[in-house]
């Protein structure tokens, strides 16, 4: 079964400084490069892709968690920081083993704590 995680890469412009980075493609490029060196490690595949707007932009750096058959998660809040793509990357392999996608709390990684928007039932 395919997990795919959506990334919004154009969340967070700096109002000062609309030419710079967003916030969500840093946290994107974090993600990426840490999934990278997860499977070449030899974790299970993971699809990520990006998308240009999730509208939360009140909760930047947002992505979107789903499979076929499960629950699906939208969540924010994230910094562009390695911290946070780990703690999320640590919640969808958690989340990849579960047969419904709901994943214990006591198992969540303390960086996911607090970041979740919506929680979207199956709709197969």
């Amino acid at each position: 079964m395919t997990t795919t995680l959506l990334l919004c890469e154009t969340c967070g412009q700096d109002a000062a400084a609309p030419s710079a980075a967003r916030k969500g493609e840093l946290f994107a490029a974090e993600v990426e490069g840490l999934l990278q060196a997860q499977l070449e490690a030899g974790a299970p595949p993971l699809t990520i892709k990006r998308t240009r707007c999730l509208m939360a932009c009140q909760r930047h750096c947002t992505a979107v968690l789903q499979a076929p058959g499960k629950i699906a998660y939208v969540l924010g809040d994230f910094a562009p920081e390695r911290e946070a793509a780990e703690a999320l990357l640590d919640y969808t392999r958690k989340y990849q083993k579960s047969d419904t996608g709901q994943v214990p709390f006591r198992t969540w990684p303390a960086g996911i704590k607090g970041k979740f928007v919506a929680r979207i039932p199956p709709l197969s």
